[in-house]
């Protein structure tokens, strides 16, 4: 199976489940829509999908696993919420819609990103796995989404808008933690769920911070393309188009070194995470 393929068969599944478990408007009605608005916003799933295909690979039914992959996806929207504020990057749309804070106002869509934290921590807890496998879970999103991960490396690269440079390291360690961490969990994730090795789930960590710094390079291409760098630090303005795109390479090649090891590793065919590393084609080819 191709990964376009996998994306079509599970993505209407997450998209759904999301739909189901966060509930409909209650009481606290306009809080509730505010968290349902932005998280049925459109968005790609690509967190949850790189969850789920991992569970794939490795020989186990993707849909059990719903709300478990999804929680990463809540965690990523209560970023892209706060991330949209007037104290950080003062965006007035998202995914061409009004931002949470334009619709419903600033104060709304810090509790609803507030709340879609906590909820994310909640699902794994309800979730009907193994107590070894929810430990190893919440401890690996917390990570991923705090100050060691996405969090301090927002801060990061707040401290960093602005300046005149920063080493390509620091911008790398920035985006490693800011992008990297909460695409690596994801990965980890579908390993811990099928109860692979510590070898296994490190190489799998791997995969998922090279692909995140992947990522993060492509977007700031894209940034590039559409006039919309923001005055921030990227790695088209560190080294240029031709540079970064010889970055992206690099990280790409570390991703492929990776999945190369898996598949010593557990004699298991990495068809699917190959194949959605050609998500960076139209990057590397022009």
């Amino acid at each position: 199976m191709q990964f376009n393929e996998f994306i079509q068969q599970y993505q209407p599944q997450l998209e759904q489940a999301l739909d189901e478990h966060l509930g409909q408007p209650g009481l606290n009605n306009q809080l509730l829509e505010a968290m349902r608005y932005a998280t049925l916003n459109g968005g790609k799933r690509l967190r949850p999908l790189l969850t789920l295909a991992v569970v794939k690979t490795f020989g186990q039914n993707p849909s059990q696993y719903l709300d478990v992959a999804n929680a990463v996806e809540l965690i990523h929207t209560y970023s892209l919420i706060h991330d949209d504020l007037p104290a950080m990057d003062d965006d007035d749309f998202r995914r061409n819609k009004p931002t949470v804070h334009l619709k419903y106002g600033e104060a709304v869509a810090i509790l609803a990103g507030d709340a879609l934290q906590s909820m994310a921590f909640a699902w794994l807890i309800d979730a009907r796995l193994h107590a070894e496998q929810q430990l190893k879970l919440v401890q690996q999103l917390a990570l991923a989404a705090g100050y060691q991960g996405m969090v301090g490396g927002q801060f990061s690269d707040m401290q960093a808008t602005n300046q005149a440079e920063i080493s390509l390291n620091d911008l790398a360690q920035l985006h490693r933690r800011k992008t990297g961490a909460l695409l690596a969990y994801a990965v980890v994730a579908g390993g811990i769920l099928t109860d692979q090795s510590q070898v296994v789930q490190q190489a799998l960590g791997t995969f998922g911070f090279a692909f995140g710094l992947a990522f993060q390079i492509k977007d700031d291409l894209l940034d590039l393309q559409q006039d919309d760098t923001e005055n921030k630090q990227s790695y088209p303005y560190l080294l240029g188009v031709a540079g970064a795109k010889h970055e992206l390479m690099g990280q790409l090649s570390l991703a492929e070194s990776s999945l190369q090891l898996l598949e010593a590793e557990t004699n298991t065919e990495m068809v699917l995470l190959k194949d959605c590393l050609h998500y960076f084609d139209d990057m590397v080819e022009n």
